[in-house]
C-alpha cells in the first residue's frame, strides 16, 4: 500500500509541477510587456524592489519573450478582463464596492480602454461632476510569484480631482484564470508632494496601506456622501503580495541628489 500511495505521488507531481521555492528569475517564464523599453526602464529604476521577489536577478536580468506563448491563458483584453472581473473588495480601491457591488463592472462605471492594455475608470461622465479617475496600464505578464503561473503588472494613476490628489501605483493580479474574481494586491503607492516631479514619497507593502488609509479617511466622505470610512488602516481589505509578507516601509526619493 506505501509503494502504491508513493507511486500516486510520483504521478501526481508529474501532473501537477510542484515549486516549494519560488523559482530563479532566470527560470522563469520569459517577462511579456506591451513596451519593452518602458519596462526595461522600470525595471532599471526598481531593482532593488524587483529582486526582493525574484523578478530579476542579481545583475538585473530577466528572460523576455514578444508574445504570451501558446497553451498560456492570453486574454483578447487585459482591460476588459480588469474591468469585470478585479475584485475590489481584497485591495483598498478608490471606488468603493457598495451593496455586494464587487468589480468596475458592477458598480455602474461605463467601460473605457485603450485596447487591449489601458483601462480608464471614472466614478461619473466629465459632464456629471467627475471626481475621481484612474487610467490602469499593464506594464507586463510575468511571474511575479514563481509559481510557474503568469501574472499581470499593471501600474495605476489615480486622481481626485476636486481633492488635490494625484498618487501612482502598481496593482499585482496574481495567477489569472480565464473565469472567476481576479486577485489583486496592492504593491506600492507614490505620491508627489509638490510639482517637483523628481521628489517623491514612495510606500511599499503595508505602507501603501496605511498611507491609503489616511487619503481615504480625509478625501472620500466629501466624495461618497454618507460613507464611514474605517476606523484603522488594518480594517482596510488587504492581502500581501508574494515576497513581501509582513514588509511595510517608506522611501524618499530625490532625483535631483543622484
Amino acid at each position: 500500500m506505501l509503494l502504491a500511495f508513493a507511486l500516486w505521488l510520483a504521478c501526481l507531481g508529474a501532473w501537477f509541477p510542484l515549486h516549494a521555492e519560488p523559482l530563479p528569475a532566470m527560470q522563469r517564464i520569459p517577462v511579456v510587456a506591451p513596451e519593452p523599453h518602458i519596462f526595461k526602464g522600470f525595471v532599471q529604476e526598481n531593482l532593488h524592489w524587483l529582486q526582493r521577489p525574484g523578478i530579476i536577478d542579481a545583475q538585473g536580468g530577466y528572460p523576455m519573450a514578444d508574445a504570451i506563448p501558446a497553451g498560456e491563458y492570453a486574454p483578447q483584453s487585459f482591460a476588459r478582463e480588469l474591468f469585470e472581473r478585479a475584485d475590489l473588495t481584497a485591495f483598498p480601491s478608490m471606488i468603493l464596492p457598495t451593496d455586494g457591488k464587487s468589480t468596475y463592472s458592477t458598480w455602474g462605471v461605463r467601460y473605457q480602454a485603450v485596447e487591449p492594455y489601458t483601462l480608464f475608470v471614472e466614478d461619473k461622465p466629465w459632464d456629471q461632476n467627475l471626481q475621481i479617475g484612474l487610467t490602469i496600464p499593464l506594464m507586463a505578464s510575468l511571474d511575479w510569484d514563481g509559481n510557474g503561473t503568469r501574472d499581470w503588472l499593471f501600474g495605476c494613476r489615480t486622481l481626485l480631482y476636486k481633492q488635490n490628489v494625484d498618487l501612482g501605483s502598481f496593482l499585482l493580479v496574481l495567477n489569472p484564470q480565464p473565469t472567476g474574481p481576479l486577485d489583486v494586491r496592492l504593491l506600492r503607492v507614490t505620491y508627489w508632494p509638490s510639482n517637483d516631479s523628481s521628489k517623491y514619497i514612495n510606500y511599499f507593502g503595508t505602507a501603501a496601506r496605511d498611507y491609503l488609509f489616511t487619503i481615504m479617511r480625509d478625501k472620500l466622505p466629501a466624495i461618497y456622501l454618507g460613507w464611514t470610512p474605517p476606523a484603522r488602516a488594518e480594517d482596510l481589505p488587504w492581502r500581501d503580495a508574494p515576497g513581501m509578507e509582513g514588509v511595510g516601509y517608506v522611501e524618499h526619493v530625490d532625483e535631483g541628489k543622484k
